[in-house]
């Protein structure tokens, strides 16, 4: 009898503690959150296939943390929080605090001409700080751009030593510095140049030595060699049809626009840094720095991040595309929330998963918030004007080898099935047509070329570009 009553106490002790009931409620609570997000999560990432890898931090502590689908499908290996990703433009807010960082060593001015540290850059006739160039305001032409029309692929071996060179060449800018906001990648991948010039190391090991090794993020460096093995790291993938994907990966060495390779984990101490301001103090608060525009308008755009208000609270954020990874990230500094979503599939909208996500995760947060509402950027009225068609010209006058100085190419424009079409650029041909404004156009939609003459009439070079890039002459040495 003595023994079913000690029994009895025993069992009802362990039953009714205090302790195991705070332990079973916070067990349920983990488990409820983690079966909604894998809810909102299954109809996005089916089962084998290339996913992401979510998390949230509160005040630098982890309160969610995940991944979705498949980081490689060779091997059948999951996506988890410790999978290394490739973050693309996220990484631009780490190289403008090195920027910052190398100020404080007093080896670069922020305002000072970029001349002074890259010498070779043409002479536009005005001065490019490194302040333009931090935020997208520079009139630099953006140098992705360039590549397409060099037809210089992602996955090309490119050295970052090309790539310079290729934005020396240009010898126009899109407008004036400081005129407005155009994001331009030209200006980061410019920032690593500096960095590497004035300290004698590479962003990699700059940021390995000021940024990376004092928090301990092991898994992050900037990927400034593309065939290097990462252990651990997602491959990237981009929908291939019937289910099916294909390996989408870049052979771009360039960084400082991008490059960062990183897990959830280890950029959640990153941005518990930045929010806390205990590591380098006052170093958030220099990051959202204003700008403001020739004519006095000051932008939303920081030193690589995106200052804006979602639901009612002030929201730091910078999403990232670059092959087949895409990634997002949220900070709500004054509410101490960190949100991360960094994928590997091309076709992924990681900003709609957090949206989502956040909902179940931060719920006390967002429970009482105004509800979200797109912004409609399309302005009113804003219907693009159809060309006028020449019915009929002679596409003869159009044919020859046209060459392009700023970027090495040459173009050829023949004659074929009754019309004009560049060809031996890239695998296809580009059918062009002429308006009555003395342009020829063609598809892709930025294949724009204004026709210049001489004072008989005849093609003399063709300017390329009305939007971004422009004014980038291609001369005619030789017709057929």
């Amino acid at each position: 009898m003595k023994s079913v009553l000690f029994l009895f106490l025993c069992i009802s002790h362990l039953t009714f503690s205090p302790f195991c009931m705070g332990q079973s409620v916070k067990e349920t609570q983990a488990k409820s959150m983690e079966e909604q997000v894998d809810q909102i999560m299954d109809p996005i990432v089916s089962p084998g296939h290339p996913g992401c890898a979510i998390a949230a931090f509160k005040n630098g502590e982890p309160v969610f943390a995940k991944g979705y689908g498949m980081a490689n499908l060779d091997h059948d290996i999951a996506n988890t929080p410790q999978t290394v990703f490739r973050i693309a433009s996220v990484s631009k807010h780490v190289t403008a605090v090195c920027m910052l960082l190398l100020e404080d060593e007093d080896l670069v001015d922020l305002d000072a001409d970029i001349r002074d540290y890259i010498p070779e850059l043409h002479d536009h006739g005005h001065k490019i700080s490194i302040r333009h160039l931090l935020h997208h305001t520079s009139g630099l032409r953006e140098y992705s751009s360039l590549m397409v029309m060099c037809d210089i692929e992602e996955s090309d071996n490119w050295e970052k030593e090309e790539a310079l060179r290729m934005i020396c060449r240009q010898r126009g800018l899109d407008f004036a510095p400081g005129e407005r906001y155009s994001y331009c990648n030209s200006g980061y991948f410019l920032c690593s140049i500096i960095c590497e010039r004035v300290s004698g190391k590479t962003l990699r090991q700059y940021a390995e030595e000021n940024i990376f090794q004092p928090l301990k993020m092991s898994q992050t460096h900037f990927h400034d060699e593309s065939t290097e093995v990462v252990k651990l790291r997602a491959n990237g993938y981009s929908p291939a049809g019937n289910n099916r994907y294909r390996l989408d990966e870049t052979g771009l060495d360039q960084v400082g626009d991008g490059g960062i390779y990183t897990t959830v984990h280890d950029f959640g101490k990153w941005t518990e840094a930045l929010i806390r301001d205990q590591w380098k103090p006052g170093l958030l608060k220099r990051l959202l720095s204003p700008f403001t525009l020739n004519d006095g308008k000051e932008l939303d755009y920081r030193f690589g991040i995106d200052e804006s208000t979602y639901r009612g609270f002030r929201r730091l954020s910078h999403g990232g595309s670059w092959v087949g990874y895409r990634s997002q990230m949220w900070i709500f500094p004054e509410e101490g929330w960190v949100f991360l979503c960094f994928a590997n599939r091309s076709n992924f909208n990681p900003s709609r998963v957090l949206r989502m996500t956040s909902e179940v995760i931060a719920e006390d947060l967002f429970r009482d918030a105004p509800k979200f509402e797109w912004e409609n950027r399309r302005r009113e009225n804003s219907s693009r004007k159809e060309p006028e068609w020449v019915s009929e010209w002679n596409a003869k006058d159009f044919t020859g080898l046209y060459h392009s100085d700023e970027l090495q190419v040459t173009w050829r424009l023949v004659t074929r099935d009754q019309g004009l079409q560049l060809v031996d650029w890239g695998e296809e041909s580009y059918p062009l047509q002429l308006t009555t404004d003395d342009r020829l156009l063609g598809k892709p939609s930025w294949l724009r070329l204004k026709i210049r003459r001489d004072e008989q009439g005849r093609v003399r070079d063709l300017e390329f570009g009305s939007g971004i890039p422009a004014g980038i002459v291609f001369k005619r040495y030789r017709s057929e």
